[in-house]
């Protein structure tokens, strides 16, 4: 077989993520986050999207903490839902905790036990376990896997089972199969090329015996969430181990989180995004929800009409339409060494910031955003408009106080115009000049790494947003340093050029 033609796959492969949310059952391992389950399969595929789009998604068993709880059945569809929502193939196998295996493939589709992807023979190994969890791979599944080998010899065979084949795990848990032995020899014998399992929370390196790769993936459902982006190109195998949680070092602030008292929010609420924050291994996180939208309801925010009318704030500020205080009550007792408190604001068109003098004493950071450019239309606007405006409006929220630019330059990209780079440079002075870090934030946006390199070469700090306003957001600063990295940024400068609340 030539080079160009060798069989290439590419999968992203997840393992045991034990989810409970509908199911009669509370999960009795604290180190299990059985709640995370579904997000954290979300989180993994959106985070593989980002740069690559695998051939498969192999998920290794367990999807479930009790397959035989009532309102099991409910989890295991919202976790098919979340995957059809990708568009891409998935490959289940049954684990010892999923109930019958005959309802997982009424849920997820029928899951032959032999199929073809990518030039490659993958076989799924459904099987049984008795009441102590212990089980063997049936006699005819060795048979399918000898008789595919034989019939195909220059296709590469993977396997995928729940259990671990090799090595032999020294526990009074039953971790590999009985026949595992039997089983080796069968995958050796017909020159299996990858062994894939889960099961063994840990997870195990790769380890090649007899020609077989054996990988054991590690529980999406425990810190720090971890899962495998398994590559083959012929009989190569490429295996590369990803975490959701961030580094220890340095400990890294998501300084942009939306809660709940957001109009423009999903999930996302304020206790729930601490929870997220600190399973993602953060080492703060900042609530900072919209001023407007806290003083105005939806119609009178989302009509910019704080540019028209400069007192309409003040004249509903102690009416019921103004949630500030209420948010006050909900927010003030969450603020901890982990938890900052701050506001996302706006400019008010006049040099100032959409925010009373009365209420600016409560915050440990503000983020200055441009939403809107007042009386201008992107639309019908020269360039030479746009650019001028955009810039006058970036200088009036710096140098009225705010700690930190929001998304920079997404005013373009919302507005579907192309962002203007040579004003990286004055932007990156105006902040360096006036003390205002720039913000890395992906929600709707992309940024440019050309523009963190300006901000770096003036010394302005970076602030690591997610500008969160779904759960799944939280946390994810996974492409915010690889951002910094495009930008020029050592990991070891890494802790000097960030902004901390």
């Amino acid at each position: 077989m030539s080079e160009q033609a060798s069989p290439a796959l590419d999968l992203l492969v997840l393992a045991d993520l034990h989810y409970v949310e509908r199911a009669a059952h509370r999960c009795p391992v604290p180190s299990r986050h059985a709640w995370f389950g579904r997000e954290g399969a979300e989180r993994a595929v959106r985070r593989a999207l980002r740069t690559f789009r695998p051939d498969a998604v192999v998920l290794l068993g367990d999807l479930l903490d009790n397959g035989h709880a009532d309102g099991s059945e409910a989890d295991l569809a919202a976790l098919r839902d979340t995957f059809a929502a990708f568009g891409l193939p998935v490959l289940v196998v049954p684990g010892n905790h999923d109930g019958p295996a005959e309802r997982l493939a009424a849920v997820f589709g029928p899951q032959p036990s032999l199929r073809e992807l990518g030039g490659c023979q993958l076989v799924t190994i459904a099987a049984t376990y008795d009441a102590a969890d212990v089980t063997r791979h049936p006699d005819a599944a060795l048979a399918l896997i000898a008789r595919a080998a034989a019939d195909a010899p220059d296709r590469p065979l993977i396997v995928l089972q729940h259990n671990p084949i090799h090595p032999h795990i020294e526990s009074t848990y039953p971790y590999n199969p009985t026949n595992a032995d039997a089983i080796a020899r069968c995958y050796a014998d017909s020159r299996v090329a990858l062994s894939l399992s889960g099961h063994y929370h840990p997870g195990i390196a790769p380890a090649t015996v007899d020609g077989v790769c054996y990988v054991t993936a590690p529980a999406l459902c425990e810190a720090p969430c971890r899962f495998l982006r398994v590559r083959l190109r012929g009989r190569a195998i490429e295996v590369t181990e990803h975490a959701l949680a961030m580094p220890a070092e340095p400990p890294l602030w998501d300084c942009h989180c939306h809660t709940h008292y957001a109009y423009c929010r999903d999930d996302v609420t304020a206790t729930a995004a601490i929870d997220r924050s600190r399973l993602m291994g953060l080492g703060g996180l900042a609530l900072t929800e919209h001023a407007g939208q806290l003083y105005l309801d939806g119609e009178h925010f989302w009509g910019g009409r704080f540019f028209d009318d400069p007192d309409l704030i003040r004249r509903h500020r102690h009416t019921p339409m103004c949630r500030m205080d209420a948010y006050l009550a909900e927010a003030l007792p969450l603020r901890s060494p982990f938890v900052r408190l701050g506001l996302e604001v706006d400019g008010d068109g006049r040099g100032g910031l959409c925010l009373l003098e009365e209420d600016r004493g409560h915050w440990d950071l503000l983020i200055g955003a441009v939403h809107w450019l007042p009386g201008l239309d992107p639309a019908s606007a020269t360039p030479a408009e746009l650019h001028r405006t955009f810039l006058a409006e970036s200088e009036a929220l710096c140098r009225a106080g705010v700690d930190v630019l929001a998304h920079p330059f997404r005013y373009f990209r919302r507005s579907k115009v192309e962002a203007p780079r040579e004003l990286y440079g004055p932007m990156a002075r105006l902040l360096a000049e006036t003390g205002v870090a720039g913000e890395i934030n992906f929600h709707t946006h992309q940024p440019d790494p050309r523009f963190v390199a300006a901000c770096l070469d003036a010394g302005v700090k970076i602030a690591l947003a997610t500008d969160s306003h779904a759960l799944w957001e939280v946390g994810e600063l996974a492409p915010h340093l690889d951002v910094l990295r495009q930008a020029g940024c050592a990991d070891a400068d890494i802790p000097s050029v960030l902004f901390t609340p």
